[in-house]
């Protein structure tokens, strides 16, 4: 092997073609020499990918802790107007100009997939037919599987390719055979798995227990004291399915007949090479199984390995060895490129040299201490070390490790240990306190001692140490985040040594971050004399996959058996000693580009014996799997295809109507391999379909399974005499099943399927910027009902507070034609700090009139509080009024509600007065009395109403107006007027009549307060205007005194507000009345009210904002949009049980949808009864009556409505008819299910009542099929963990079947179905306890934190919580791989939460439950059996969603109960995370994140797939709201994205600038942007809402 000189390194960065230095050989390749040179910086990585996107948002409202019975939690301030800043309309117009400038560039199409549609299918058959599809990975591994249940079988595939899985998936087996022969009363029999190493005991152990949902144990080395007895294994037997444990201690337990090997029904030897000689997995092959003469009785046996050879032997008779030892036939893959996607080999391998090493010496300080201790027996092993370590590593590492050695937490253990070694020996004696003195001079030694600052030199370190030291800075100093390298040394102190080097301030290299990775052995030769836990290689390991770490130094303990992530870069520091360490190290280097790097020293033929020995042994194992028997090879049923075609003659054969296209059985492989390879996928993944041929009664049957972007997931074909046959035909049902559902074409290519659901979304979603005008209700049907009234219905209106009104008040009755629905009580603002609630209270019985002058009377009562309060005179009969008003004798506190004969409390008195008087006649000869306690008005301006106070005998009218009297609006007293006196204040008449008039200069003056005229008493916002009651004084006679008592003026001025509050409530019952639905009157219309022109927009400027319009629909919308879809999913499951979860997805969205609804709520014109107009004055009064007198002023009918708006009304009216329905029953959801069949009008919902549902569902036969005793065990292991009991066991075993197990293992289905069902349940249960839990709570808090209650990464963790990753089954080495880690990382952060409760002095089981929220994300499968199983629960129950509510409660709820904790859980959205960046690393106020809906001229289109109809395709893009969103910095855009709703820009813009900010320091930030913002000393002061959120 020709190599060359060693001054300089290039290693090439990750991902591009290796450039090769002197030192540096490409042992694939021929040799490129280029000049020595200085390092490079390496190139940069790639981008990091995309975290999956969440619909989470910004958090704005604080919380305080609510407790039970205490007082509520407010979460948000009451809603307010708010100002759109000149600062912002300018923001907003240059991002106007912006966009105008760029329409070019926004309008271009984004890069999307491409397929070959140039190629005709007779070109693509052709194709396949010189080029045979390749199987997928998953294929080999269950046809080792189906052999490894007949036979014992020794595995032999490369590491990471999936042999553990494989196991599990025998141990699952076995041990459901073992359960149906123990139901027939077979003795009991349990697995072992067998290891070499104590690590790997704890590692398989964790693998197996996070994989099979039984009893397993484990037992290592260290336990043998305490596990040597027959009753220990008796009772462990009993207890247990499995056992993985060290071999030796399964001989010892044979070998005392603890345990027998008839007891034993499977035997897996992991890493099995190890079988010879005198191994124990040797010595119990030969000692106890083939003692076993019945060969029935023996256990199955399983090896595992990644070659059977382990030393520098011949392999073929290794693997004769082997085979024979084990008693097992090896298996192997025919074609070693199908696993490359799970077993990868690094791209290039390279050999770098080192000078040759000097020979041992010795360091000045070595020596020395030596001297002192060298003869300790505790020095003997460091010594050992240390006398080599000088010229392996250099001097500096030599005498770093005394350094580290006598630290000084250790010194006090070096003595102790020292007097316990002597103590050992011999009994106290006088010199021993000589020799502890000694150690203590030995520290003070090393503490005196003069230790140099490491370098790059060869006088510090030695040449291995730089070389290595060159090749890790080359590899890291490009600032690849997703680097992950191995150093793989022989010793635990090499390690430790090299990273604590790495770790000083001098030898840092950038982007490194070390970490070291060794076995659990002896720790004395250590310098830290600490054991390693198996725990401790897991935290290093999880660290490892986060990035938290990104170079491992590791011994030969992450060779074999620990499940380390992938790498890219694998560097031997020292070389391997065996073929089969070379194996498996390369194995870690699995990531794309990946380099395998050894070192080895200059002219050494040792080294280059072995590097020799690696590949010749290499390439013998291939030639020897190459030339192994037909039956010992793997082939995944690819056999001579044609051959077998021709032999059966069964085969189907279909044509296309429209074109004449052609499908049979050999083309239908080709034309599916085809459509898989056209689904989305990154570039550096080949997607294929799996296919599972089992055999069956009459030959055999195969199932097919496409990748989890596909449309359709499985299939099974029909029963064929052969594999291969079996295999076409389920492809062929497959192909059937895609044209059916048009994801193939009439030409038989393939369409963009995953691009289908998107564009679906396009069309049928709706915009929040488009508005229409729309006819506006006024008035409620009620009124509309005339004639002379016979009887009438009464309410009162009364006030819980009658003392904030200011006036003594007494209630008013309001008197109708028909009865009108108890209305909520709702607040009235009469001033700052004044308000009061109004209740308006039914009676029970009614008003019947046998006499006309009654009625008579209240429409004379009537007219007149209009004619004198509001300054209207009507000309109207009884017939004509749509209601009356009348005065009462009660008070406010009066039980109005329980009246049986309303007319008793008539005040009739006083409508007859009223009647009788049109004002009361002043004569000013009247008592003082008189005076008091009148109400005037002005007749020449309506403006002025004034209540009396008294007589002012000691002035005259003539007198001038005393200051501070607020002076009069009229013109004459402005302009006219020359005297300002008392006379001239109360005459308000124009200057022509105030000629005609002459006024009495002798009538008495009288007190009077001149009262406020604000009509909307409803707005809280009353501003600074003051509306308190104005003194005056006043000359009666140019005024009208009104018969009208003060007390009941004074409840009719609050009565606009509550006619208007009324008639709003009736309006939206009119619309519910027309929706046949009984809807609660308040409920009612919080669902119809839209209190601005963006009301759902809750974070941005309120446009047109209407004040004292009450709740607007906001929450009610959030919680009827998720009734609504759970509604329509269970409908969804119910009716249609064939389909797969895709097509569930296109059903429901197609009914739940914006546009859907949209179309269905103006086809009845429920836009004309939406409330989006706050009290007007004019709009209040009465229609249809004669106006003699008074303003007249046309009434606005008409408002402007978005199209998204009348749909969230929709929703909306779902929640309010959820909560109606609730009130009465808990259970109750029959009005909600009405209110969604009336809204989405769908034939997949017609249903009228809950119970419906479950009336219409079919049980499918595999549910109710005859339970085994696997799934009568799992049930009654659910049954004791959860408590809820499965009628229908097969039910709940479906609930944790993966897609890519297999359903014909035992005929069932996925959890797809399930988890579909599942997650509309746990949406609805988690909106139903935030909604009630926080009543204040607005939608966008409510959304953040219902995100955290059913985000996949919570409910990953509840997953791990309740152990349901053990009872999932899958066939996949990456889910297996993905689960273990996340498992382990999930315990680790339960047990840090757990010693932190005990830290701050609270009980362990007290810790914080969101430890969940800064771990990873899980396995997407976890979070789906959870949402599976209680989908499952709900179906088995009957639909019983108190189920799920139980569910919720007992495991979901504890995790929530303090959500306070999950108020920083949205700030992981990118939008949040951007606005943390902005304000708190760069310091700047001056940014925005802007949003605007595109014209569809200027707007990005959806990809088309071949054979798309381009008509539609054009109107799918004329069709199609696009929205630009902008990150707006000091009036520059930084980052942009077009999508197809505001949410998705934002979120996409956010990342983007994140991308860009990553790379910028705060001065080059200033500098490039021109931000001074913190410069200032303070950043600029942020207008609410300016820099927009997620939602």
């Amino acid at each position: 092997m020709e190599v060359t000189g060693t001054t300089s390194l290039r290693v090439p960065p990750a991902c591009r073609p290796p450039l090769i230095d002197g030192d540096l050989v490409d042992l694939d390749e021929p040799a490129v020499f280029e000049p020595s040179g200085q390092s490079p910086t390496a190139a940069a990585g790639h981008d990091a990918a995309e975290e999956e996107d969440t619909d989470h948002a910004d958090a704005d409202a604080e919380s305080d802790e609510v407790e039970d019975g205490g007082e509520r939690l407010e979460v948000n301030a009451p809603r307010k107007r708010r100002k759109i800043s000149e600062r912002k309309r300018a923001d907003n117009a240059a991002f106007d100009l912006w966009i105008e400038e760029n329409q070019e560039t926004l309008s271009r199409h984004p890069d999307r997939l491409v397929i070959d549609d140039d190629k005709s299918l007779q070109a693509l058959v052709r194709d396949f037919e010189n080029k045979r599809i390749i199987a997928s990975p998953r294929d080999y591994q269950l046809e080792l599987f189906e052999r490894a249940k007949a036979q014992n079988t020794i595995a032999v595939l490369d590491t990471g390719s999936g042999k553990t899985l494989i196991a599990a998936l025998l141990l699952r087996w076995t041990i459901q055979n073992e359960l149906e022969n123990r139901s027939k009363g077979l003795p009991k029999r349990v697995a072992f798995f067998l290891v070499d190493k104590v690590a790997l005991v704890f590692q398989q152990h964790a693998v197996l227990a996070c994989n099979l949902d039984y009893p397993i144990e484990k037992f290592c080395g260290d336990m043998v004291d305490e596990v040597s007895s027959k009753e220990f294994w008796d009772k462990t037997f009993d207890e247990n399915m499995a056992i993985v444990l060290t071999a030796e201690i399964l001989y010892q337990c044979l070998h005392h007949s603890y345990i027998r090997m008839d007891q034993i029904n499977l035997l897996v030897f992991d890493e099995a090479h190890h079988t010879k000689k005198n191994h124990p997995y040797a010595r119990i092959i030969k000692d106890f199984y083939i003692e076993v003469k019945d060969e029935g009785q023996r256990p199955r046996i399983f090896g595992m390995t990644a070659s059977p050879v382990d030393a520098q032997i011949d392999p073929v008779v290794a693997a004769a060895e082997l085979e024979a030892l084990l008693h097992s036939q090896i298996a192997t893959v025919a074609d070693t490129a199908v696993l490359q996607h799970t077993a990868a080999k690094p791209e290039h391998e390279f050999l770098v040299e080192y000078e040759r090493r000097p020979p041992d010496w010795e360091t000045d300080l070595n020596r020395a201490l030596k001297e002192l201790v060298g003869g300790h027996r505790i020095f003997k092993k460091p010594f050992a070390f240390t006398d080599t370590a000088a010229a392996e590593l250099g001097p500096w590492c030599a005498d770093r490790y005394w350094q580290l050695f006598f630290r000084e937490d250790n010194a006090v253990k070096l003595e102790s240990r020292t007097e316990r070694e002597l103590l050992r020996e011999f009994a106290y004696h006088q010199s021993m306190d000589e020799h502890i003195g000694k150690v203590k001079q030995a520290y003070q030694l090393v503490n005196q001692h003069r230790f140099p600052r490491p370098g790059l030199s060869p006088h510090l370190l030695s040449s291995k140490v730089i070389l290595l030291v060159r090749i890790l800075w080359d590899q890291f100093n490009g600032g690849d985040t997703n680097r992950r390298c191995i150093v793989f040394v022989r010793q635990r102190n090499v390690a430790t040594l090299l990273v604590d080097l790495l770790q000083q301030p001098e030898m840092k290299i950038p982007g490194l971050k070390p970490g070291v990775l060794v076995g659990g052995g002896r720790p004395e030769a250590s310098w830290d004399n600490e054991k390693v836990t198996y725990r401790d290689q897991v935290l290093t390991i999880i660290k490892f996959k986060k990035g938290e770490l990104n170079c491992i130094f590791a011994t030969s303990v992450a060779e074999e058996g620990l499940d380390i992530p992938d790498c890219n870069v694998i560097i031997r520091y020292d070389l391997n000693d065996t073929l089969i360490q070379y194996i498996q190290s390369r194995g870690r280097a699995r990531q794309a580009g990946s380099v395998y790097i050894h070192m080895a020293e200059k002219g050494n033929a040792d080294h280059s014996r072995l590097l020799s020995l690696n590949k010749q042994g290499e390439d013998v194992l291939r030639k020897f799997c190459e030339a192994m028997p037909e039956d010992r090879k793997l082939n995944a049923n690819t056999f001579d295809m044609d051959y077998f075609l021709r032999k059966e003659k069964d085969q189907r054969q279909y044509t296309v109507p429209e074109t004449g296209a052609k499908l049979n059985y050999k083309q239908s492989m080709a034309c599916l391999a085809t459509f898989v390879a056209s689904l989305p996928h990154p570039p550096e993944v080949s997607l294929t379909a799996d296919y599972l041929v089992l055999p069956v009664p009459g030959g055999f049957q195969c199932e097919v399974t496409l990748p989890e972007s596909s449309p359709i997931r499985s299939v099974t074909g029909r029963v064929h005499l052969s594999k291969v046959v079996a295999k076409c035909s389920a492809a062929f049902e497959m192909c059937l099943l895609l044209i059916k559902g048009k994801y193939l074409d009439q030409h038989l290519r393939p369409v963009f399927t995953k691009q289908l659901p998107a564009m679906r979304n396009a069309r049928l979603a709706v915009s929040s910027k488009k508005k229409e005008q729309y006819k506006m209700r006024i008035k409620p049907e009620i009124w509309s009902h005339l004639g002379e009234p016979t009887e009438l219905h009464v309410m009162a209106l009364t006030l819980a507070d009658p003392a904030a009104l200011g006036h003594a008040s007494s209630p008013l009755l309001l008197l109708s034609r028909q009865p009108i629905p108890r209305v909520a009580p709702f607040a009235l603002f009469f001033g700052p700090d004044r308000s009061s609630a109004v209740s308006c209270v039914p009676a029970l019985g009614t008003v019947k009139f046998n006499d006309d002058s009654l009625i008579q009377g209240l429409a004379a009562f009537t007219l007149m509080i209009f004619k004198d309060v509001f300054s209207k005179e009507y000309e109207a009969t009884a017939s004509q009024l749509p209601y009356f008003l009348a005065p009462t004798r009660k008070d406010h506190h009066f039980d109005f509600g329980s009246v049986a004969d309303p007319c008793h409390i008539i005040d009739w008195a006083t409508v007859k007065f009223v009647q009788a008087n049109e004002h009361i006649v002043c004569t000013f000869d009247e008592p003082d009395d008189f005076y008091k306690d009148k109400y005037v008005t002005d007749p020449f301006d309506g403006s002025r109403k004034f209540f009396l106070l008294g007589r002012c005998h000691g002035m005259k009218p003539t007198d001038p107006v005393p200051d501070g009297i607020v002076p009069p609006r009229h013109r004459a007293w402005r302009v006219t007027c020359r005297n300002h006196d008392i006379l001239n204040y109360s005459l308000s008449a124009w200057s022509s009549s105030r000629g005609r008039m002459r006024l009495r200069e002798d009538q008495p003056v009288v007190e009077a307060e001149l009262l406020p005229i604000r009509r909307n008493l409803l707005d809280d916002d009353v501003g600074d205007e003051d509306l308190e009651p104005k003194p005056c004084f006043l000359a009666l006679e140019p005024l009208r005194i009104s018969p009208l008592p003060v007390d009941v003026v004074a409840m009719a001025y609050n009565f606009p507000a509550i006619i208007h509050r009324i008639d709003s409530n009736l309006v939206a019952l009119d619309a519910c009345k027309m929706l046949g639905l009984d809807i609660r009157p308040d409920l009612a219309l919080e669902a119809f009210t839209k209190d601005s022109d963006n009301t759902e927009e809750r974070d941005a400027e309120q446009v047109n904002f209407q004040g004292g319009m009450g709740n607007n629909y906001e929450r009610l919308e959030f919680l009827g949009d998720c009734f609504l879809k759970m509604a329509t999913t269970i409908s969804i499951f119910t009716l249609i049980p064939d389909k797969a979860e895709f097509d569930y997805h296109v059903e429901r969205m197609l009914m739940v949808c914006n546009r859907n609804l949209f179309n269905n709520a103006l086809n009845v014109k429920l836009e004309e009864y939406i409330r989006s107009m706050a009290f007007d004055r004019r709009s209040w009064y009465p229609e249809g009556l004669v106006l003699r007198k008074g303003k007249r002023k046309d009434i606005t009918r008409q408002h402007m409505l978005a199209d998204k708006t009348i749909a969230d009304v929709c929703e909306a009216l779902i929640g309010a008819a959820y909560l109606t329905a609730q009130e009465k029953d808990p259970n109750n959801f029959d009005l909600a299910v009405q209110a969604v069949t009336a809204l989405v009008k769908d034939k997949n919902h017609t249903m009228t009542s809950y119970r419906d549902y479950y009336a219409a569902y079919v049980k499918p036969d595999w549910q109710t099929a005859p339970a085994n005793s696997t799934q009568l065990d799992m049930a009654a292991r659910f049954h004791a963990r959860m408590g809820y009991a499965f009628k229908h066991p097969r039910l709940l075993r479906s609930a944790f079947q993966h897609p890519t197990y297999p359903s014909m293992y035992e005929r069932l289905p996925s959890y797809q179905r399930l988890e579909f069902l599942g997650d509309a349940l746990l949406d609805m249960a988690s909106v139903e306890f935030l909604f009630h839990r926080f009543p204040g709570a607005d939608p966008q808090w409510l959304t953040e934190h219902k995100m955290a209650m059913v985000s996949n990464q919570f409910l990953g963790c509840l997953a791990v919580e309740l152990g349901f990753h053990r009872a999932l089954t899958y066939c996949s080495p990456a889910l297996q791989r993905e689960i273990g880690e996340y498992v382990a990382e999930m315990e680790e952060a339960l047990q840090s939460a757990r010693e932190d409760a005990a830290r701050h002095g609270r009980r362990e089981d007290e810790y914080s439950r969101d430890y969940w929220v800064d771990c990873s994300r899980p396995p997407k499968c976890l979070p789906d059996t959870v949402e599976a199983y209680v989908g499952a629960v709900f179906v088995d129950s009957e639909y019983d969603f108190g189920r799920v509510r139980d569910f919720f409660a007992r495991h979901v709820r504890p995790f929530f109960e303090d959500m306070r904790l999950y108020d920083t859980f949205a700030n992981k959205h990118p939008v949040t995370f951007l606005a943390g960046v902005m304000q708190q690393r760069l310091r700047c106020g001056d940014w925005r994140l802007l949003a605007k809906e595109l014209p569809p001229a200027v707007g990005v289109g959806e990809g088309h797939g071949a054979g798309a109809d381009a008509g539609a395709a054009a109107m799918d893009l004329m069709g199609t709201p696009q929205v630009v969103c902008a990150v707006r910095v000091h009036g520059q855009t930084l980052a942009h994205a077009v999508a197809a709703s505001s949410r998705y820009a934002k979120t996409a813009a956010a990342k983007k600038a994140l991308k860009v900010l990553e790379e910028l320091e705060a001065d080059e930030f200033r500098k490039r942007y021109g931000c001074a913002c913190a410069l200032d000393g303070e950043i600029l002061e942020e207008e609410e809402g300016a820099h927009g959120t997620a939602i």
